[in-house]
């Protein structure tokens, strides 16, 4: 039976369109709470959306584990790495900058609590200029 939740236009703003299609193939139960979910990212100060961001890496890895639809969970990281993003190049760097985002370093976080080592942290490639 084809979804007749659609994803709002500003919460497909927010996500990015990987994670627009993740909700389209999301069950539709969830699809209220992840429209919710999804308005209340860009009212997170950096230490709440990096904690955020680590519980929904670890949720969407380890649902990998698991058969079934867990578009739910892929959508919620998803949506993290572009609002990650969008505070990266809102602090002043250039959108293709390779530095290190928020969520890069929830999801470094979450790779040392499972025990394994994360790749060296990106280094800036914008020159954006110190203190901004």
């Amino acid at each position: 039976m084809p979804s007749t939740i659609e994803i709002p236009a500003d919460v497909a703003a927010i996500a990015g369109p990987v994670a627009c299609r993740e909700f389209d193939n999301a069950d539709d139960h969830y699809k209220p709470g992840l429209i919710d979910w999804a308005r209340s990212l860009p009212t997170l100060d950096d230490d709440e959306f990096a904690n955020v961001a680590a519980s929904a890496i670890y949720d969407s890895a380890l649902a990998n584990q698991f058969r079934g639809n867990w578009e739910h969970d892929h959508f919620k990281a998803t949506a993290c790495f572009t609002e990650g993003k969008r505070r990266y190049v809102a602090a002043g760097h250039d959108e293709d900058c390779r530095g290190e985002t928020l969520y890069g370093l929830a999801h470094a976080r979450v790779m040392r609590e499972q025990g394994h080592t994360p790749s060296p942290a990106g280094e800036c490639t914008c020159q954006r200029p110190p203190g901004r």
